[in-house]
């Protein structure tokens, strides 16, 4: 035998152990386990028939969707939840919602119009509203360096942050809503998470003008820093940091009965922690243990009064289920979604509104109207006896409520004078009649635009000041400053602005930068009860 055809024999001998030794690997590892999981699939109780992937992050408000109670209930309908934690990657989060790599997802809507945003899609709907930040995200300062909300309009200000998450998105509303004409455009330094941000606040120079947007448990540990103070908090505001329930879209159009059972299953769950005493408190503990680090009681209670977790009946009242009159001037979803997409255009965090303003294509109230429609009360059993919970629920429990707004109360005027200033509003110079206090109407707008934001600011009271020129008669200036005012005030309290929640004052200075007509106008300050 030649040389040339051992070698060919040789050659396809090694072939042939190769493609054998593949075979071998490829069942090894990919057959075999197969076969063996079919087999214990045939031969064994399956307790699930479906698995939900729900993609999340350790924010303690998500706590009751992923607590033991929600699973407890879903398990009698052979469903489990599994949550894939993303690190609040919120741009992964959208992907893997599209990709089907996940059915459910939760977001704040702030962080659901901006990951949109970024693919140029939303492949889910809200259909349900989790809760609200109260006083859970906060902005905070050396009072040396920042005594107020206006000294952060310096060339020199920086507010530190963690980017894409609720805390850039208060910092946004502050300087999208109060005016800090001389804040720079280069106004962020990023920071990884609220612990960093806490660590560089303790390491800063309390002299130096910045800023610190952080959220709970280093809210609390921050203003326990000699010399730090609050700016402004979450509890301020209304209808901005929100947390929802997303469903891809898909899913949610083959799968609605899976959906209602995960939101009926949620509402209960809600409705029996927050009725259950320390039964709030006990579950964010526990849960942090799990998927933040353990918290002391102190910082569990301030979570707990932080976050306002939304009942059955305010979720009707978001998507628009009950009428107006049962939903107690509930903001609808679609106005907090424009409200929110407003601020993350004119502050240059998204380019454009991403849905062109049809607000309406990011939620689906079909689930909640037919809860609606069945008389659900997450407290008790269906009449209808047929949600596979029989034997969970007894005996006859309280509907919940729309929790109101608490309102601001009239104030005497020594309690006027004792108020704190916040922060002047943003908003275009209001325009009037020459030589009296008639409103134009191109102003009209700016004034309508201004009673909506105090609406979202409803722990604040206004002062409208009317401003007077240098040039004529000082106490003629004065009487029309004052005319001026006035009718501003009248104009907001038409657009529904409680008439005890403003006071139209002249100023007693005049300013020497301003002259003419721009001198004889009128500014909003914020005015709030010192922290």
């Amino acid at each position: 035998m030649d040389a040339g055809k051992k070698k060919r024999i040789i050659i396809m001998v090694a072939s042939w152990l190769v493609i054998i030794g593949v075979i071998g690997l490829v069942y090894k590892f990919v057959v075999e386990p197969w076969i063996r999981g079919d087999l214990v699939k045939e031969t064994s109780t399956q307790r699930y028939a479906h698995n939900i992937k729900v993609a999340h992050d350790s924010f303690p408000g998500y706590a009751i969707l992923r607590s033991p109670a929600v699973q407890n209930l879903l398990d009698r309908q052979g469903i489990k939840l599994t949550f894939v934690d993303d690190k609040a990657d919120y741009v992964g989060r959208i992907r893997a919602l599209k990709s089907g790599n996940v059915q459910m997802a939760v977001f704040t809507i702030d962080a659901y119009l901006k990951a949109g945003s970024v693919i140029g899609e939303f492949p889910g709907s809200i259909v349900l509203v989790i809760d609200e930040s109260k006083g859970a995200d906060a902005i905070v300062a050396y009072k040396r360096g920042v005594p107020q909300i206006p000294n952060l309009s310096n060339p020199r200000a920086r507010i530190v942050l963690t980017p894409d998450s609720p805390s850039e998105t208060l910092a946004r509303i502050m300087i999208n809503k109060m005016s800090l004409p001389s804040l720079p455009s280069s106004w962020a330094v990023e920071t990884n998470g609220a612990e960093d941000a806490y660590k560089k606040l303790k390491s800063a120079d309390p002299d130096e003008p910045h800023a610190y947007v952080i959220w709970e448990p280093y809210v609390t540990k921050a203003l326990a820093i000699e010399g730090v103070h609050l700016l402004l908090d979450s509890s301020k505001l209304k209808g901005y940091i929100v947390d929802v329930l997303v469903v891809q879209r898909e899913f949610l159009d083959s799968q609605r009965e899976l959906v209602t059972h995960v939101v009926q299953a949620y509402l209960r769950a809600n409705y029996d922690y927050n009725n259950r005493p320390d039964g709030l408190a006990s579950l964010i503990q526990s849960d942090a243990k799990q998927y933040g680090g353990s918290l002391n009681r102190n910082e569990t209670d301030k979570l707990v009064k932080g976050i306002e977790w939304r009942n059955t009946v305010e979720n009707y009242a978001h998507f628009g289920v009950i009428p107006s009159a049962e939903a107690k001037g509930t903001e609808r979803l679609e106005a907090m979604i424009a409200k929110i997409a407003q601020v993350l255009v004119q502050t240059n965090s998204i380019a454009t509104d991403p849905v062109s303003g049809n607000y309406e294509q990011l939620f689906f109230e079909g689930i909640l109207r037919s809860l609606h429609h069945d008389k659900f009360h997450p407290g008790m059993l269906n009449a209808s006896g047929n949600d596979g919970l029989d034997g969970i629920f007894v005996g006859s429990t309280p509907m919940e409520e729309v929790r109101e707004e608490e309102a601001l109360n009239p104030l005497s005027d020594t309690k006027w004078n004792s108020l704190a200033p916040v922060a002047a509003m943003k908003v275009e110079p209001i325009q009037f009649g020459r030589g009296n206090a008639r409103i134009l109407p191109g102003s009209k707008r700016a004034l309508q635009e201004l009673a909506a934001n105090l609406k979202s600011f409803p722990q604040y009271y206004l002062r409208v000041v009317g401003h007077t020129r240098q040039e004529g008669d000082p106490a003629a200036n004065r009487v029309l400053a004052l005319q001026r005012a006035e009718a501003a005030a009248a104009s907001l309290r038409n657009f529904g602005i409680a008439n005890h929640r403003i006071r139209a004052i002249a100023s007693n200075q005049t300013s020497p930068q301003m002259r003419g007509a721009a001198a004889q106008s009128v500014t909003f300050e914020l005015l709030g009860k010192p922290y």
